[in-house]
């Protein structure tokens, strides 16, 4: 059955091709709307009752996912993928352009490809067209330049449960454990190019029928076959034997660095059983598979098992609700928490100066405050505690005056605009706000989006020794497109004894479960559970608070 996740993507590309096709741009419309509503529902959409998605969605909405449930697709959409150029399918993964534009493109400027359209902006033919400027021009090459960089890479967030699933199949159908992931999706990397599988099968079984529910196989020799997903994720299956196999996938999972250290210290090649059992001949302390980049391992003074597990947070830190640019009511994103068995959560909408989010202004700061107060009283032993992600403006000022910052539990400061800075003024503007005494965590470091931009340079180490004075907690944002601040700076934040605080930074209750994507790269810098700030109970986080600030959270 078709996960939310996959639907979304699917109503996402039928609105686009619509608009492309310049066909009904009403269910277009519905369609991206449905997309959007998918975010914030937890139960599977196929498996609804036909009134249970009457009150959800649009009778056409109903129709095309009842289609969906009875078909496995939708076989207008379909019919347009048939009829649009492959080309064209590249180009909507172009940052700023949608299926109305693409259509301009196409239909007005005969483009379909991105080498066309990149060379139809370096000859300023696309300043021409009407709706299309000097300056939209500029965008796009810097965008097609980005892309080009980029485009052969996945989130690993994005990827790594259709691996999952991939290998729990394979295994099943051809009745083997010896069967596993590797290389980069292995050690759980923010980013990967695909798939890799070692597998202890010959290319001959690889050819049963059957693997086709799982995959599109395309080439096969004895080393290794290139398949890739339903959804087009590359996927290449290393072939080796059952004697081989744990020997293999050590050698297939490590960068090439941490596996040579390891290698050259084994003087025997006899048959192994388990990955640990390399380790111990080369009388070296077992690495977790995500910690074999040669960064953090080799200084790790920890047990493997002290490592940050996802179980292990207790609270739900920097959440946005619909009092700014986020999905779900106040009182149903707290109760998705509590029925998560959290201890507690941090509602930290965003500050004024953010006012394409729906910014609070300082009148509805505290009419939420008020909300918040009510619903402590009605949730006890739960604890809501009241924040605000504050702006760091320009001069490295907060949002807020002192007055209104001091009545918040706590404060998480970000940047959001103006990210255009050399890495002098970007480390003195974030420096200044951690030096301000209202400031509890500094939120995404860098301000990165992964594989869309790189985020404004800074001298980590002196932001993380700015936070290490000022005993101000740094935050990995645990969205998939940022995993920020980076996880090889972890190592560094743990020496000056800087607390983590591993956050969903989440806009709706689906995405309260990023705190598993951030607790993966943090494992990768050797984040423990003891200098996790969120693995504390919601006691001892407003003791930090009153030893922090002097003052009590009630």
């Amino acid at each position: 059955m078709l996960s939310n996740r996959e639907i979304r993507r699917m109503f996402g590309l039928y609105a686009e091709l619509l608009l492309l096709h310049g066909q009904n741009t009403r269910l277009s419309g519905y369609l991206s709307g449905a997309a959007y509503r998918l975010r914030r529902i937890s139960d599977d959409l196929l498996s609804m009752d036909k009134s249970s998605l009457a009150k959800l969605f649009r009778p056409e909405m109903v129709k095309v996912i009842e289609e969906l449930k009875k078909t496995g697709t939708i076989a207008a959409m379909d019919e347009l993928i048939q009829l649009t150029p492959a080309g064209l399918f590249e180009m909507m993964r172009i940052r700023g352009l949608g299926g109305k534009k693409l259509a301009v493109l196409w239909h007005t400027a005969k483009i379909d490809t991105i080498d066309a359209l990149l060379e139809a902006c370096k000859n300023d033919r696309l300043s021409k067209i009407p709706g299309f400027g000097k300056k939209t021009e500029a965008n796009i090459i810097e965008a097609v330049e980005s892309y080009d960089t980029k485009k052969d890479r996945f989130h690993f967030g994005f990827v790594a449960d259709t691996a999952t699933a991939l290998v729990t199949g394979m295994q099943k159908l051809f009745k083997t454990k010896n069967i596993g992931l590797c290389g980069e999706i292995r050690r759980q990397s923010t980013t990967v190019s695909g798939i890799e599988i070692l597998a202890a099968l010959t290319t001959a079984k690889l050819k049963t029928p059957s693997l086709r529910k799982y995959l599109v196989v395309q080439s096969s020799d004895k080393d290794h076959t290139l398949a890739h997903t339903m959804d087009g994720i590359p996927v290449t299956i290393y072939h080796t034997t059952s004697t081989d196999f744990y020997r293999d996938l050590f050698i297939r999972t490590g960068n090439e660095a941490h596996v040579e250290k390891v290698v050259q210290k084994i003087k025997t090649k006899t048959s192994l059983t388990s990955e640990e059992e390399i380790y111990q001949k080369a009388k070296l302390p077992f690495i977790k598979p995500e910690m074999r980049e040669d960064v953090a391992e080799w200084d790790f003074k920890y047990k493997m098992t002290d490592l940050i597990c996802p179980e292990d947070i207790k609270g739900v830190v920097h959440n946005h609700t619909d009092w700014s640019d986020g999905v779900d009511k106040l009182p149903d994103f707290v109760a998705a928490c509590r029925n998560k068995n959290y201890e507690y959560v941090v509602i930290s909408d965003h500050s004024k100066n953010a006012h394409y989010a729906g910014g609070l202004k300082e009148e509805k700061v505290l009419r939420q405050m008020t909300a918040i107060d009510q619903l402590n009283k009605e949730l006890k032993p739960f604890k809501i505690f009241k924040s605000i992600e504050c702006d760091i403006l320009v001069s490295g000022d907060l949002d807020y005056d002192n007055d209104l910052l001091k009545k918040f539990d706590m404060v998480i400061i970000s940047i959001h605009q103006l990210l255009k800075m050399n890495e002098e003024k970007a480390t003195a503007r974030l420096i200044k706000a951690i030096e301000h005494p209202y400031t509890t965590i500094l939120g995404h470091m860098t301000g990165r989006q992964l594989l869309i931009r790189p985020g404004y340079p800074v001298n980590f180490k002196k932001v993380i020794d700015a936070c290490a004075a000022n005993k101000v907690v740094i935050e990995i944002n645990a969205n998939p497109y940022r995993l920020d601040m980076d996880w090889s700076h972890i190592p560094y934040a743990l020496k000056k004894g800087v607390l983590i605080s591993i956050n969903p930074d989440a806009h709706s209750i689906g995405e309260i479960d990023n705190i598993r994507w951030g607790v993966a790269a943090a494992r990768k810098g050797g984040l423990t559970k003891k200098m996790t700030w969120n693995t504390k109970s919601a006691k001892d986080i407003a003791q930090w608070l009153k030893e922090k600030t002097g003052k009590r959270v009630r």
